[in-house]
Parts: structure tokens; C-alpha cells; sequence
């Protein structure tokens, strides 16, 4: 059975398309068809400062100088990641759905493999939190499976055994997950799982607590 994934990613887009990609989604996921993907990893402002930082650093590259292509490389990696996250993100809405992604912007392809929470079976572990560095912060780290993976982030502030408390967050790589706005002296809950390139999923990682600061 053939499935639709977005592609993840970008490291082999030439510089100059990287932008033409980036803006198309910028507008068709995050403006036009937001309602589609209501609880993207990114607003369009941040999303929009990304491109400019990239096309503005792009455009100073071309005049030489290793500092110049340095800026640019470290603006085109955090571009990157960004669209790495919002079309993890946009392949866990379409479950495989070509007409879901196309709404996105995001190029895509197909691919024959079943797609199942089978399909992932690596299951983070280690899950844990960090109190971050304002009021409100939280930090939930894990260990992952050494590659670039995206994992799924979920917290919940009530009972963690009823699956309906529990609200997505986005998608994050590197096992480290910067969450915000928690209200002091509450109760956390926080688990995450492994996304395949397809939007596939694995299981989940046992929840960790922490009371917010």
C-alpha cells in the first residue's frame, strides 16, 4: 500500500532554493491552510524571521570571507531544522494523506512501506525534566537513538493514564525539548516518542514529572 510523506530533509537543496521552499510553506501551512495544522511547531513570524535571516546571510555570502559563509551556514542550518519540524509535524497530521501534505507546501513523495506504529520501534529513553532559565520554563531531555530523529512531545497537567489530558507540544530532535509557559507550582507530566521519515510513530517514553518553577 503506497503513502505520501513530506519530505524531512533539505541538506542537499541548493542555497538558492532552500528560500523558494521555505516561503511556500511559510504561506500555504502556516497562513492559508493553518487550520489544517492548528498546533504547528511554528508562527508564521518566527518561521518568516528564519528565511530573512537565511537570505539576508545568503546574500552577504556571495560578497566572500570565511565569517560570512560561516553566518550563512549556521542561518541555513536553523532554517533547516525548522522545516525539518514542521514537516515532521505536517506527516503526523496526514497519516500518509497526499492531499493533507499538499495543503502544507512541502515537497513529498511516495513510498510502499506500511505505514504503522509498528513501523518504529525504538522507544526513548531516560525521559526527564530541567527546570529552564525563566519562570514558566521547562526542559524535558531523553535519550534518543543517536541519529537525527524527530520526536513527538506531549504534557499533560492532570491524570497522565487518561490519553485525552495529554496535548502535543511539536516536534523536537537532539532528545531536548524547551517548553514554555507552564504555570509555577503546578504538576508536569511529559513523555515523547520516535517519528518515522513517514510520519510513522513508536512508543511512547514512560512520563516524567516535575512541579514548575
Amino acid at each position: 500500500m503506497s503513502y505520501a510523506k513530506a519530505v524531512v530533509d533539505f541538506s542537499k537543496e541548493e542555497d538558492g532554493e532552500l528560500p523558494k521552499i521555505a516561503t511556500a510553506v511559510s504561506q500555504l501551512m502556516l497562513v492559508t491552510n493553518a487550520t489544517t495544522f492548528p498546533a504547528a511547531p511554528y508562527t508564521q513570524t518566527a518561521f518568516n524571521a528564519l528565511i530573512k535571516a537565511y537570505t539576508d546571510a545568503l546574500g552577504e555570502a556571495m560578497r566572500g570571507g570565511t565569517d560570512r559563509t560561516h553566518a550563512k551556514n549556521s542561518a541555513r542550518a536553523a532554517l533547516e531544522d525548522a522545516l525539518a519540524q514542521l514537516a515532521s509535524y505536517v506527516n503526523l497530521v496526514a497519516k500518509g494523506d497526499q492531499a493533507i501534505i499538499d495543503l502544507s507546501g512541502f515537497p513529498s513523495y511516495t513510498t510502499d512501506r506500511v505505514q504503522s506504529t509498528g513501523g518504529v520501534t525504538f522507544v526513548p529513553q531516560s525521559a526527564r525534566w530541567e527546570d529552564g532559565t525563566v519562570s514558566g520554563q521547562e526542559i524535558l531531555r531523553w535519550k534518543g537513538d543517536g541519529s537525527r530523529s524527530m520526536y513527538e512531545v506531549q504534557t499533560c497537567t492532570s491524570d497522565p493514564s487518561v490519553e485525552a489530558n495529554w496535548t502535543y507540544r511539536g516536534s523536537f530532535s537532539g532528545g531536548r525539548a524547551v517548553i514554555n509557559g507552564a504555570t509555577p507550582g503546578t504538576i508536569l507530566w511529559g513523555r515523547c516518542r520516535k517519528i518515522g521519515t513517514g510520519g510513522e510513530v513508536g512508543g511512547w517514553s514512560d512520563p516524567a514529572q516535575i512541579r514548575t518553577s
